[in-house]
């Protein structure tokens, strides 16, 4: 691993742990909104350093990385925008997750067992909204928007699962395990926002949210080193 790409992975390591510690009094600080904007800059400013550096060491698949700090930039928008409004929150974060989706089939082209594992997580998805009790949507728009995020996040999980399946590599399992905690993350959100089940919905949401995010940069960190690129 040459210096730079040492002196890279230090600076992810910081300013993730420093995010880390950030989410911690995030929360115990009553979900502070000042605290919150600083964190998902931190991810965010991380994914276009990432970025930056590999437009300038000219990295291979330069498009994976581009579609991944797009997508984390539209994630920092969803936080911010989130407050003001549910539907624009969610559209932002809908864009940063198709941004994501599309940066995956970067590393592999979408395949028969994406679909089948995206379809199968879609009916879990549905039959959750369905059935599950204490579930009430304001109207019928909201629980469509509902549906087409829940698709969206299927896809994603999904394409990371079949990614890595065909491909083992740390690049994928990381990609694997952040799309998996944003799965469950947002799984908790809607807990939060349309039923009263549970009082530490929104604590569990936020405390996968941020390490799903630092993941899904890191990897672009993990990506630029020598050994995990791909030819």
């Amino acid at each position: 691993m040459k210096k730079k790409q040492k002196l890279l992975l230090a600076v992810n390591i910081v300013i993730i742990s420093a995010l880390f510690i950030l989410n911690y009094f995030y929360q115990s600080n009553g979900f502070d909104f000042t605290l919150k904007c600083v964190c998902s800059t931190l991810f965010a400013l991380l994914g276009i350093i990432n970025l930056i550096y590999s437009l300038a060491d000219k990295a291979d698949n330069k498009k994976f990385h581009i579609s991944m700090a797009v997508g984390v930039i539209f994630a920092f928008l969803g936080d911010v925008l989130i407050e003001y409004g549910l539907i624009t929150g969610a559209a932002m974060f809908a864009i940063g997750h198709i941004c994501f989706v599309i940066s995956y089939c970067f590393i592999q082209k979408m395949q028969k067992l994406d679909y089948i594992v995206s379809g199968a997580l879609f009916l879990v998805g549905v039959l959750f909204f369905s059935f599950c009790p204490g579930f009430s949507f304001d109207s019928e728009i909201i629980r469509a928007v509902a549906l087409v995020y829940t698709l969206i996040l299927s896809t994603m999980l999904g394409k990371a699962v079949g990614n890595l399946v065909r491909d083992k590599s740390l690049v994928n399992k990381t990609i694997a395990l952040a799309s998996a905690l944003f799965f469950f993350s947002d799984t908790m959100l809607s807990l939060h926002y349309f039923t009263e089940l549970f009082s530490w919905s929104y604590n569990a949401c936020m405390g996968t949210y941020y390490p799903s995010l630092c993941l899904l940069v890191l990897s672009m960190c993990l990506k630029l080193i020598k050994p995990n690129r791909e030819d």
